[in-house]
């Protein structure tokens, strides 16, 4: 006797006997449902089961081809987004962490990573109501994509008590470590960002003029954030001709350093603040196109190009406080003793991202494109302050921030003005 096979059994095992409507089985199962159950199988009643729910944040609409697909909060890690057999176009504001199935057609897959916060501006500083020196609050951090806070920039000393700016938040990944994008069948066209880090926040004013310089400094410039990767997890093209970008985010811009306290009748004025991505640490880099974890498929005639993101410029130096007035510096300050506030130094221009520094697989002739990340440009430094009185002269320059690394950099920023002399120094000296 020969046994047919059932096709989900192993060939070792013989086929069940067919059930026959109403008898054996069939009938078993039917007992074995709620009565409201029986009654929906009987009249044809049952629900037809649901189609795959899009990610909370996503909307569509039809483009008479295939659907149009925003999701303002990307695709959260466990969930999928699938596309139709159209064309589509799937727009994603967000990381992709759980999976993109875009299906057949020629889809459009464009996303970008979330934004780090911008730091906040550090308070002014100013004379407690014994003549000493208030302690002003530094900057809030900006937060980094994810939600946490970015990490606080260390500062010797917050100039004159004026606080600093606080440091940008980074950048979060286009395509996080558990993200999947599946292009699918068809010519499709993946465009994935990594979001732009957050800009550093400015440091605060210096307070009143000192006989310590230090005392008024201004406050410096937070530190910018980092822009996402690319792609940290698996992006697959599919079958076709498809064009595949992949791109660092760009770092934020340093904080500009805040202004040296103006002097007084009596007192000098005080420097200006570094600028953010100052002397202490530099900038936040530019994040690489297909990071570290990062993984690219391609399988057709492809073309792949990969982008490092674009370092922020240093922070601007804060300008030099100026002179207090003419008549009372002249009588009471010794002649070349006083110079006024120098500018601040600029900040180092953020680093270019790498193109890749992940996994690149190949094959059926596709073309390969890699493109550095430039470097920022170095802040200019700040003014120096003006002078006014006989014996006030300008102050020095701030000197530029130094480049970014590209990998090789930009330009870097050019240094500051140097102050005026005191007004009456020139008369006196001219005549």
């Amino acid at each position: 006797m020969t046994h047919r096979r059932h096709p989900e059994l192993s060939p070792q095992d013989p086929a069940p006997p067919a059930a026959h409507p109403g008898t054996g089985t069939s009938l078993r199962n039917l007992w074995a449902l709620p009565g409201a159950s029986v009654l929906a199988v009987a009249f044809g009643l049952a629900s037809v089961p649901a189609a795959h729910a899009d990610p909370a944040s996503c909307t569509r609409t039809s483009n008479g081809s295939g659907d149009d697909i925003v999701c303002d909060r990307g695709v959260p890690e466990g969930e999928t987004l699938r596309g139709t057999p159209g064309n589509d176009r799937i727009v994603l504001r967000g990381a992709v962490a759980g999976t993109v199935e875009a299906g057949d057609g020629d889809d459009e897959i464009i996303v970008t990573g979330r934004s780090g916060g911008n730091g906040g501006d550090g308070g002014n500083g100013f004379l407690g109501p014994d003549g000493d020196y208030g302690k002003a609050r530094n900057g809030k951090n900006g937060k980094n994509a994810d939600g946490t806070p970015a990490a606080t920039r260390a500062t010797p000393r917050d100039g004159g008590s004026a606080g600093a700016g606080g440091s940008g938040g980074n950048g979060g990944a286009g395509v996080t470590e558990s993200g999947v994008i599946d292009a699918g069948t068809g010519d499709d066209t993946v465009d994935v960002t990594g979001g732009p880090g957050g800009n550093g926040g400015q440091g605060g004013k210096g307070g009143p003029g000192s006989t310590d310089p230090a005392d008024s400094r201004g406050g410096d410039g937070g530190n910018a954030g980092s822009g996402g990767a690319g792609n940290l997890g698996r992006i697959y093209s599919g079958d076709g001709t498809d064009e595949i970008t992949v791109t660092g985010g760009d770092s934020g811009t340093g904080g500009v350093g805040g202004t040296g306290g103006d002097g007084t009748a009596s007192t000098r004025s005080g420097n200006g603040g570094n600028g953010g991505g100052g002397t202490d640490a530099d900038n936040g880099r530019a994040g690489p196109g297909n990071g570290p974890s990062g993984t690219i498929i391609s399988t057709g005639p492809d073309v792949v190009d990969l982008r490092g993101g674009a370092g922020g410029a240093g922070g601007i130096g804060g300008v030099g406080g100026d002179a207090g007035t003419e008549n009372a510096r002249a009588q009471d300050l010794p002649r070349g003793y006083e110079r006024e506030g120098d500018g601040g130094t600029g900040g180092t221009g953020g680093h270019g991202g790498l193109p890749n520094a992940g996994t690149l697989s190949h094959q059926g002739g596709s073309t390969i494109k890699v493109t550095n990340g430039a470097g920022g440009n170095g802040g200019d430094g700040g003014t120096g302050g003006d002078g006014e009185g006989i014996g006030s002269t300008g102050g020095l320059q701030g000197l530029r921030g130094l480049d970014g690394v590209q990998d090789f950099g930009g330009a870097g920023g050019q240094g500051g003005a140097g102050g005026v002399a005191g007004l009456a120094d020139i008369a006196q000296r001219n005549h």
